[in-house]
């Protein structure tokens, strides 16, 4: 029943894959500029489905879920372009497969009375109601620079078990609980960001949507353990074609794993994205973007390859 309403959901969105999850990322809904003093509220509700794909490891996972997030956002204004804004997202998550994890978890296994178990990411399929969250701070200087600080609790609602062949036994893979992201992003814009290909612009007129970021995050399990942070510095360039719009970014992935990791070193990776979005009416946006990180260093509980993380979904403005 599950699978098949995942299914239904997915086909049904992915026609209509056109906007980025700005809306459920906290942006401003109303799309206006606010006078100094002025407020605005913005209630809104995101549908998406999407999917992880983790081919770096040795026997590669599946991750499938569909969000139903409902929130809202309060704007201030600040006067000169100025704003300050606080958002708030919450609502279940329909999974498939393994819970949503931070970025570089590995379940490598310590040496045991002189041998390590075998490694077997080997977990049974498992379909579950989740909880996840979003809250962000974010201030506006301008057109061209923000800075944005978020929080992005999940919870975990039951036990995810891992098969270990060499004991044949079961053991508990990931205990229920509350997984915890902190972040803090920079961004800044090198033209007016006003490309659009279906009124005449031409590739020479691209530097007036490229784009500077720099994001930070930081990840705790559900135990409490600091899992690692990581660092993503990327040159995008955006622009639209008619009322579809295009964002693409890429660079360097800076990771540094906890010491829960047996002391693993910092590596760098590379991470991209491509966004697509398009307002449908006043009321509903459409989006979908793909992510692909690329790790070099085979390291064990995590090894080398693609990790891949699609997504396409609605966002209402009540």
């Amino acid at each position: 029943m599950f699978r098949s309403r995942l299914l239904l959901l997915t086909l049904f969105l992915s026609p209509f894959a056109s906007m980025a999850p700005v809306h459920a990322h906290g942006s401003h809904g109303s799309g206006s500029e606010l006078k100094a003093g002025e407020f605005d509220f913005t209630p809104l509700i995101t549908v998406e489905g999407h999917a992880g794909f983790d081919d770096n490891l040795e026997n590669p996972e599946k991750h499938y879920a569909a969000d139903f997030l409902i929130g809202g956002e309060f704007a201030w204004g600040l006067g000169d372009g100025k704003q300050f804004s606080l958002a708030a997202f919450v609502g279940p998550t329909l999974t498939r497969g393994g819970a949503e994890h931070f970025y570089g978890e590995i379940h490598a296994h310590a040496e045991e009375e002189g041998h390590e178990h075998e490694e077997s990411e080997a977990h049974p399929t498992r379909e579950r109601v989740d909880f996840k969250a979003f809250f962000e701070a974010r201030y506006k200087h301008s057109d061209r620079f923000n800075i944005q600080a978020y929080w992005n609790p999940y919870i975990v609602t039951s036990d995810e078990l891992e098969f270990h062949a060499d004991e044949n036994e079961w053991e508990k893979f990931e205990s229920k609980g509350i997984k915890n992201e902190l972040g803090a992003k920079v961004n800044y814009a090198f033209g007016d960001g006003d490309v659009d290909f279906g009124l005449g612009d031409s590739l020479s007129d691209l530097i007036d949507g490229a784009y500077l970021s720099i994001d930070h995050r930081q990840g705790w399990g559900v135990d409490g353990v600091y899992i690692g942070n990581y660092t993503d510095p990327r040159v995008g360039i955006g622009f639209n074609y008619g009322e579809t719009s295009f964002r693409v970014e890429a660079g360097p992935r800076f990771y540094t794993p906890g010491s829960y990791a047996n002391d693993l070193d910092s590596r760098t990776d590379f991470a991209s994205e491509i966004m697509i979005s398009r307002p449908v009416s006043d009321k509903v946006d459409f989006f979908a973007h793909w992510k692909v990180v690329y790790t070099w260093e085979d390291v064990e509980g995590w090894g080398d390859g693609y990790q891949h993380h699609v997504g396409t979904g609605i966002t209402y403005k009540l």
